[in-house]
């Protein structure tokens, strides 16, 4: 019984070989016939090839494939751009063309107009699938030795990944920089003028910014707020005017929990000032509008935000706070010297004191003195400046106040330096004077 169990079994295997070697006998035909059929190349720097593919996925064929001629050549190839069914092309990745200044400089840019590709028209014929793999692997337009065009190379898309991924986790540019750079040496990479493995601020910057195009797929920031401040934070928002080309954007933000602040202090001292650090890249204008409550401690109730600064659009705000916040009515408001603001609250709170913060006072005084408009004063100029705003500020009546000043611009000694004052400074404290002068 094991003899005849032998002998079924070598037969079998016999047959089995046969299959094996008439199967690959029909693949040859089948390749021989489609080699038959390619065009001729005209260019003799491409060279093509047939592969039959077995137990693979196309994109995974691709992937394998540009992998190993990627280490082996040590060049790097674009992703595969598809122009019909089967048909894939890989440009190298200094392969587009040049639009900018750099005219093509490969030390200046990727755009080279390099004419190396790789690429796979796929054949699915009587149960077989071949590939037809041309490529031209002669490289236009760079120099792959030259080690100062590596500086433009391409993110590797390990390290792009994880670039993503620190991005969304929210950390900075610098915190960025530094993993990558560890995340490059812990893989053996030592070379650090190559861009791939070792970024700069503007590579991350540069991914930033193609990732919000993803992450923000608006047509620009201002339907992305639009649909913001009108859907989800709808309950956070007093008033909202849209930007166009007619009119200003214009946002009041009031948080339930900020209404909730006022309603407890309905007639408040509160400070105001405008920042435009968040919004730089816009150039808009960010009110803070802050309180101090019942334990000392100052607390935003509101922000507002406007794509234009006019006395108008600041009372315009103010406005639509209170047709929120109907008790809210401040009995004084701390501002710099902004007239902008100063009009609106003379405008929409016309009972309420107005003082001036003695820091910005103090600090755009300073600045203008040390100024070339200023005169470039010398110390003890300066000093003479600073302390006459000092007796000014110490003053308690109108009277007093008139006869400082009229004392101090006698004695600076500086025409320059006295119109400065009486124009910019003395006016708007004899404004002030008893209802709103402050010593604070």
């Amino acid at each position: 019984m094991d003899y005849l169990n032998f002998f079924s079994q070598d037969a079998g295997d016999r047959h089995h070989t046969k299959e094996i070697v008439a199967v690959k006998i029909m693949e040859q035909l089948w390749i021989e016939g489609i080699r038959r059929k390619l065009r001729i190349e005209k260019d003799s720097r491409v060279s093509t090839d047939i592969k039959i593919v077995c137990g693979e996925k196309k994109t995974e064929f691709m992937v394998n494939y540009i992998e190993e001629l990627q280490k082996k050549t040590k060049t790097f190839f674009l992703a595969a751009k598809q122009s019909s069914k089967n048909y894939y092309f890989h440009a190298c990745e200094s392969g587009n063309k040049p639009t900018g200044k750099s005219m093509g400089k490969a030390c200046e840019t990727r755009a080279n107009s390099c004419e190396a590709y790789v690429s796979f028209k796929f054949i699915e014929e009587t149960g077989f699938t071949a590939v037809v793999v041309r490529q031209q692997l002669t490289h236009t337009g760079h120099d792959l030795s030259n080690p100062e065009e590596r500086k433009k190379n391409a993110i590797n898309p390990e390290l792009l990944g994880f670039v993503e991924i620190w991005l969304t986790q929210g950390l900075s540019i610098s915190q960025i920089v530094i993993k990558s750079c560890d995340w490059a040496c812990s893989r053996g990479y030592t070379d650090k003028h190559e861009r791939r493995f070792f970024l700069t601020p503007e590579d991350v910057r540069l991914v930033k910014r193609h990732l919000r195009i993803f992450t923000l797929p608006d047509i620009n920031d201002a339907v992305s707020v639009k649909k913001l401040v009108t859907g989800e934070l709808k309950e956070n928002i007093c008033f909202f005017q849209p930007l166009t080309k007619d009119q200003p954007l214009v946002i009041v933000v009031q948080t339930p929990q900020q209404k909730a602040l006022l309603q407890e202090n309905p007639h408040p001292m509160f400070f105001m000032d405008a920042s435009y650090k968040g919004l730089t890249s816009y150039g808009y204008a960010l009110y803070d509008l802050v309180l101090v409550n019942q334990t000392g401690r100052g607390v935003p109730f509101a922000y507002l935000i406007m794509s234009q600064e006019s006395s108008a659009i600041v009372a315009l705000c103010l406005n639509m706070l209170c047709s929120r916040n109907p008790k809210f009515y401040p009995r004084s408001v701390m501002i710099d010297r902004d007239l902008k603001e100063l009009n609106a609250i003379r405008e929409v709170f016309p009972k309420t004191k107005v003082l001036l913060c003695w820091f910005h006072v103090l600090q755009a005084v300073h600045r203008w003195v040390t100024s070339r408009d200023g005169g470039n004063l010398s110390p003890d100029q300066r000093h003479v400046v600073i302390h006459a705003m000092t007796l000014m500020k110490a003053c308690i009546t109108e009277e007093d106040f008139v006869t400082v000043s009229t004392s101090v611009c006698n004695d600076l000694g500086s025409n320059r330096v006295t119109t400065y004052l009486k124009v910019l400074w003395l006016p708007l404290a004899s404004r002030t004077m008893g209802q709103f002068w402050t010593t604070i």
